[in-house]
């Protein structure tokens, strides 16, 4: 596999890696502990429905991970630049290009992964490219359903498990909708297709996604009751049917819980125009805030309900929005002073 080393000036001021702690008995109790908790994983599959961030969680994984001293790529099938944007850099390739020490991002091509992966299967590259870049071979391709899904998942399971080119790769995956399906394309691959090299690949692929010490998700949903629900019922779903572990759920988008809720119709009849304008700003954000704690406390309320306690941890909403280095960079000098829900409990 190339490499490129492009360095971002400002990436590589960050400071200096931190050794990753000892893992603590029982559930994860802070933001950094649940952080160290998914940077022993070899591949990490960031989803979450359109809009909720997951690229921006996926950027954040990758500066955090590689700040602990960990060789990391963090992949994408998007079609934009917004995770290079996030990183510091102008825009993503095809192939893994080095941002700062330990810090990769590339650009996942489908039809790439299938011309790779049939390298792998006729153990000829020559022969591989003959094949699969053949305009009416990949239009045929491209008609065989899940086929695309399959080689994405296939090339950063090899990168991430097998070749080990990495200590953790982290997949910007696909949106909730899409996921079980994108995971699940391997297992019908072993209840449909005669034994063969197809299928000894799909069994790795199962064995280890099923595997917690190497594989996990991560989940990315906004504090919202209806698809925080969602969420849960999905993570459910992958434990139950693709027998799969959650690392964490990201509850992105959190309002500060700590502004007064003074209402402006509280305040005495002498106070000025301007005086009221700003506290009619602190009081909506106070009840977004409240309305959003309360969001969170009722879902996880009926995860324990359901004999689930998901390690939930709370990102908190940035105001200026999540589009550059800089904005990366103050949301992960937050962290320290997010709050982690461990089992239902903050």
């Amino acid at each position: 596999m190339p490499l490129v080393l492009e360095c971002s000036p400002k990436l590589c001021q960050i400071q200096p890696p931190m050794a990753l702690a000892p893992n603590p008995p029982g559930r994860p109790q802070t933001a950094s502990q649940v952080l160290d908790a998914l940077a022993r994983r070899e591949l990490l599959i960031v989803s979450g429905k359109g809009g909720v961030g997951r690229t921006a969680m996926s950027a954040m994984l990758g500066l955090e991970l590689a700040r602990r001293g960990r060789r990391v790529l963090v992949a994408t099938v998007g079609q934009d630049d917004r995770l290079a944007w996030m990183l510091g850099h102008r825009a993503l390739a095809d192939v893994p290009r080095e941002l700062a020490p330990g810090l990769f991002i590339q650009r996942v091509v489908p039809h790439v992964c299938v011309r790779e992966y049939g390298s792998m299967i006729l153990k000829s590259e020559r022969l591989s490219s003959a094949v699969f870049g053949n305009k009416l071979m990949r239009r045929l391709l491209r008609a065989i359903p899940g086929l695309d899904d399959y080689a994405v998942l296939g090339k950063l399971w090899h990168v991430a498990c097998r070749a080990r080119s990495f200590d953790t790769v982290i997949f910007d995956g696909p949106a909730t909708g899409h996921l079980r399906y994108n995971l699940g394309v391997p297992r019908t691959i072993l209840n449909t297709v005669p034994r063969g090299p197809l299928t000894a690949e799909a069994q790795r692929m199962v064995d280890a996604l099923e595997d917690p010490a190497r594989v996990q998700a991560v989940l990315v949903g906004l504090p919202a009751r209806w698809p925080l629900t969602e969420l849960g019922e999905l993570a459910a779903s992958l434990r139950e049917e693709l027998h799969m572990e959650i690392g964490a759920i990201f509850v992105n988008g959190m309002w500060p819980a700590e502004v007064p809720a003074i209402s402006p119709a509280a305040l005495p009849a002498s106070t000025s125009d301007a005086v009221r304008a700003f506290f009619s700003v602190t009081h909506t954000i106070a009840e977004q805030a409240h309305r959003q704690q309360a969001n969170v406390d009722a879902w996880m309320a009926g995860e324990r309900g359901a004999g689930r306690s998901p390690v939930a941890l709370e990102i908190p909403w940035r105001w200026e929005g999540l589009s550059s280095l800089e904005d990366m960079q103050a949301l992960c000098a937050a962290l320290p002073e997010c709050v982690v829900r461990s089992g239902g409990v903050a």
